[in-house]
Formats: C-alpha cells, structure tokens, sequence
C-alpha cells in the first residue's frame, strides 16, 4: 500500500474515532493543528509545541496527542501522551523531538523522563540526551527500532535554530547548558554498550554451559540404560 494512502488511512481512522461513556456514543473531539510563521504549532498553560510546515498534529485534550507526519519539537509539557503509526511517546518535565524519516519515525530526547511503548508491547527509556529510531512491525510480529545513542548535535543544530525563538545569544546559551547538564553522555554511552555486550556475552556462555550440561546429562542417561541393560542380561 502506497504511503499517502496509509497515511490517509490512518489520518481518517483518527478523525472518525468515537468513544463509549455510560452506554452513550460520543464523537471525540479531535484538531488537526498546523504551525504558524514562527513555527509555533500550540503554546497553552504549562504546553508548548513547535513544528516545521507539513507537519500534521491531532490534539483529542490537554493532554492526548496524535502525531501524523512532520518534524515536532515539544519545547514543554506535563505529562503529554503522543500516539504515533509506530507507538506511544510519553514525556514529562522537559523537551524532546519526534522527527519523520521516510518509514520511521527519530526521537531525541533533550532534557525529558520519556518512555516509549513500541505497537509489540515492548517499551524503552530513552536517556536524557540521547536518540534512536522506531519503525513498523517485521515478518515475525516485532516492532524494529535502533539502538539508543547520543544525539548527532551537528545535524541537529540547525533545526532546533530553525524552530527557535528568541535571540542567537540566548540560543548559544541554552546549548552549552543543554551541553553542560549532558556532562556524561559518552560515558554514559560507553557503559550502556559495554553492558549490552556484556549481557550478550553472558548469555552466549549461559547458552553453551545449558548445552554442555544436557550433553552431559544425556551421556549419563546413557550410562545408566546400558548398565541396566547389561545387569539384566548377564546377572538374570
């Protein structure tokens, strides 16, 4: 199916959503959003959002997003929940992206506690200053993302100046101290790999001790049949 049409499916499934509340059949209320000249998409109470021209965003409450294609940048928000084609983002206390790339979908986590929940069921923490990539489900039923890394600030640079308001001093500032409070990311990097292949090489041993104690087991399984067999032939 071409992608405009699953984006339209998916797009119309939204529009047309209905909810059930004491037996009664209530339209949900639904905003497709668009940004204004300064990128401002929406900036109420604690919210504020910013995105790129194209990018299309359904607001259901304060609180309940949809995002349908586009580059969003979510400056602030309290707890906001944002559905996306390939899961759920939900973030507190800070900023964070979700970037379109053809068919998946990069989230960059600056400074927020976000948790995504992928369509298998499986969720990740994304640290604080760190990136990956989430996508549609393979042949055995599995969500495909990437592994969690540190932002490429040199690609990022320009688009958070792009959708940023105020003055470039200002800008400079906030990104040594995003940078600054980051301290340890590549530290934090190094630990996280070096526990995944920790782990890995772990389970591979695991995988082998398993396999040589049930060759052992079944030598002696062995052993003890043929003492058995040779106890009744030659003792009775």
């Amino acid at each position: 199916m071409k992608k405009w049409v699953r984006w339209g499916l998916f797009i119309m499934a939204f529009q047309m959503e209905v909810r059930v509340r004491a037996g009664e059949v209530v339209e949900a209320v639904t905003q497709t959003l668009s940004a204004n000249s300064t990128g401002v998409l929406w900036q109420q109470d604690s919210t504020e959002l910013r995105s790129t021209s194209g990018t299309i965003v359904i607001r259901q409450d304060s609180k309940s997003w949809k995002f349908v294609q586009g580059t969003l940048w979510v400056v602030q928000g309290e707890s906001l929940v944002f559905e996306t084609l390939y899961g759920e983002l939900r973030g507190r206390h800070g900023s964070y992206w979700i970037l379109e790339q053809k068919d998946r979908l990069l989230v960059r986590n600056m400074n927020a506690d976000l948790k995504v929940t992928f369509r298998d069921g499986r969720s990740l923490v994304v640290p604080e200053g760190f990136e990956f990539w989430m996508g549609g489900i393979d042949s055995k039923g599995q969500s495909t993302f990437g592994m969690v890394q540190p932002i490429e600030m040199k690609d990022h640079l320009p688009l958070w100046n792009s959708l940023y308001i105020g003055s470039k001093e200002n800008f400079m500032k906030e990104v040594v101290h995003l940078r600054e409070s980051w301290g340890d990311v590549i530290e934090t990097s190094s630990r996280l790999y070096r526990e995944i292949v920790d782990r890995q090489i772990a389970s591979e041993k695991e995988a082998e001790e398993n396999a040589r104690l049930a060759k052992l087991r079944k030598e002696e399984e062995k052993r003890r049949i043929r003492s058995l067999y040779m106890k009744k032939v030659f003792d009775y």
